[in-house]
């Protein structure tokens, strides 16, 4: 019996190129080769696809195929539970401290999976089975686990990383890549001058950052070989500065340093303004309690203190149409809705910790010609700590 198994589409090597996938875009392997034999006739033809990352099951689909030799699944469910553990403290934090001991101020690759030094990626494997009667009598059942070309039984899948292409951006790719195979992570790359293909960022007006706030720019060198990444807190070094983005005002106050992971897998910085509001949230229930009788007085309530956390009313500032628009659907409308803000505010040494980012209002009016007046996105910060 056959157990040769052929993966293609969006999928491991393409023309000998490691692509990389994003985990939040729909990612599509079309399966072939599937041999059935004389049981082509059974009412049971089951495939089974495990997906693997780190030695574990992160997904399973299963489909019947009528007995038919081709099937293909969407496996962008089982991607995204790939990156369900994702720890910025333990992941980037770790990037970090790699490149500070080689004595740059980029993230490095490493073996670990940092890749090119702009974004994370992780390697996943693919079991293919096959499930099938094997007797007339309906009581045995066969299965078959396939090998690629090359004889693994853990199939290479490729790999993927944090993000997601916008449907228009998924069509855009297909058409101008010759096929979903190749419309991968790498379709933007070099695209923005100031990012590289890690941003959005707008280019055509500066960037409004506070005096001490840090940046995370990913600049084309050259002919667009290579890029370097600035994480937060980190300076360019040496022959480096003059691969530094140059479109960044800096203001001469402080402002509200912010890390996120934009849309397209990266850790990315950006700088607020505090409206001056800042609120705590602090819940008192009291309860009545039962005591013994007693001539002596007595207290018979008692008062228990919840929750205190702290939330800031913030904005983007008045910015341009271009940067409101970026405020809203990158830092507020991103996918992973993961944020961290330096804490205490203004405090070049602080922290970044987890922070809850909620626009101020559903509908956020990006601009409105009957008004004259610069646009601005507000929000507000909610820190992610119990106790």
């Amino acid at each position: 019996m056959e157990d040769i198994v052929t993966i293609s589409g969006m999928f491991g090597k393409v023309n000998g190129q490691v692509h990389t996938y994003f985990s939040d875009s729909p990612v599509v392997i079309d399966i072939s080769g599937l041999y059935w034999g004389h049981t082509v006739t059974s009412p049971f033809t089951i495939v089974r696809v495990e997906v693997i990352y780190n030695g574990k099951i992160v997904g399973e689909f299963k489909a019947d195929t009528g007995g038919q030799s081709n099937i293909s699944f969407d496996i962008s469910s089982a991607l995204k539970a790939i990156w369900s553990d994702f720890s910025f403290d333990n992941e980037v934090a770790a990037a970090k401290s790699a490149a500070a001991s080689e004595g740059s101020g980029a993230f490095a690759p490493t073996g670990d999976g940092y890749q090119t030094g702009v974004r994370l990626y992780r390697e996943y494997f693919l079991r293919v089975y096959t499930e099938y009667l094997a007797s007339d009598d309906g009581g045995v059942f066969t299965t078959t686990r396939y090998t690629d070309e090359d004889g693994n039984t853990d199939i290479p899948g490729g790999r993927c990383c944090i993000g997601s292409m916008t449907e228009w951006e998924r069509m855009k790719a297909v058409e101008e890549r010759g096929g979903a195979a190749n419309a991968d992570v790498s379709y933007h790359e070099h695209e923005n001058r100031r990012n590289g293909d890690a941003s959005n960022k707008p280019t055509s007006t500066p960037e409004r950052v506070g005096i001490i706030s840090p940046t995370s720019w990913v600049d084309v060198q050259g002919g667009g070989t290579q890029c370097f990444y600035y994480p937060a807190g980190a300076q360019p070094d040496g022959d480096q500065q003059e691969h530094h983005a140059p479109l960044v005002l800096r203001d001469s106050v402080p402002y509200v340093d912010f890390l996120f992971i934009n849309r397209r897998g990266a850790v990315e910085t950006c700088s607020g303004q505090t409206l001056e509001s800042m609120g705590i949230n602090v819940k008192v229930t009291q309860y009545s309690r039962t005591e013994r009788p007693s001539f002596a007085p007595t207290r018979s309530l008692m008062a228990i203190g919840q929750d205190g956390r702290r939330s800031w009313q913030m904005s983007s500032g008045f910015v341009s149409r271009e940067w409101a628009e970026w405020w809203a659907m990158e830092f507020l409308g991103g996918k992973r809705k993961q944020w961290w803000m330096r804490y205490p505010i203004g405090d070049a040494n602080g922290t970044y910790v987890p922070v809850i980012v909620e626009p101020a209002k559903q509908n956020i009016i990006i601009y409105d010609r009957a008004k004259q007046q610069m646009p601005h996105v507000d929000f507000t910060v909610t820190l992610a700590l119990e106790g």
